[in-house]
């Protein structure tokens, strides 16, 4: 019966212990379930939409549109009320702009940007102001030197602060030179330019006189500068003579008078 007993223990107690290992080998149902609730709430979170930023400067450019939908297409400068115009919308969103009202009087403007989807509305107001293109200079040109095509740009300006005084055509502007050095950007006044000099008072100058079938050429003194086209007084430096004659290039002149009045005495 003892023997007896001890086989039962001792089957028992090799039937608990493999009962135990296998209870430490494999996780239970109930310590499974948290982490299988975890991942499907995980799996069902909203994704955060992705946004983007609509700035002041497109906004502007929006209601630049809107406004001269109203006033015949006029050019128009926006400044704002307040700082910081621009707002986030969804990337996918149209923004618009709502309750839109303009002045076309006083140049005022309100309204509200706003996006479906989009965490906010923004209230907006300012001054649509009426504007006009200028050329301007959009590098350094120095006193002297040649203003090319590549150096003069359009600008907007705001519509009736320059008179008449100032140069509106680029033509004006392009083989001038500037008589004082000019701002970057600023529009430039007809005085402030000139036609470049290509012959300097009392340089040494090239005399040419032409009849058909002669050509009489001598060296003389400018007794005055000038640019292409002027007509200056040189003097013959053989006979001593102060003629007239026509600029036609770099100190070069062309004489109008007889031919003979290059000849030394």
């Amino acid at each position: 019966m003892a023997r007896t007993t001890l086989l039962l223990f001792a089957a028992a107690s090799a039937f608990a212990a493999g009962f135990a290992l296998s209870a430490q080998a494999q996780p239970s149902q109930a310590q499974q379930m948290p982490a299988a609730s975890v991942q499907l709430a995980s799996a069902a979170a909203p994704k955060a939409a992705a946004m983007r930023y609509v700035s002041e400067r497109d906004v502007a450019r929006r209601l630049v549109s809107l406004v001269q939908q109203r006033n015949g297409g006029r050019p128009v400068e926006i400044s704002f009320h307040g700082n910081d115009n621009g707002f986030s919308v969804p990337s996918t969103a149209e923004w618009r702009v709502d309750g839109f009202t303009f002045d076309d009087r006083s140049g005022r403007f309100t309204g509200t940007l706003a996006a479906t989807g989009a965490p906010e509305t923004v209230r907006i107001s300012g001054r649509a102001s009426p504007v006009e293109a200028m050329p301007v200079l959009k590098s350094r040109v120095a006193p002297g030197e040649t203003i090319g095509a590549d150096a003069v740009e359009w600008r907007q300006v705001p519509a009736g602060r320059y008179t008449s005084a100032y140069i509106d055509r680029i033509d004006d502007l392009i083989g001038q030179t500037p008589k004082r050095t000019l701002n970057i950007g600023q529009p430039i006044r007809s005085a402030d330019i000139g036609r470049v000099e290509q012959v300097s008072k009392n340089a040494l100058i090239t005399m040419v006189a032409q009849v058909p079938g002669l050509t009489i050429t001598t060296t003389g003194r400018a007794l005055e500068g000038g640019a292409i086209g002027d007509v200056v007084q040189v003097m013959n430096l053989q006979s001593k003579k102060v003629i007239q004659a026509t600029i036609t290039g770099s100190n070069q002149v062309q004489v109008t008078t007889a031919p003979r009045l290059l000849a030394s005495n």
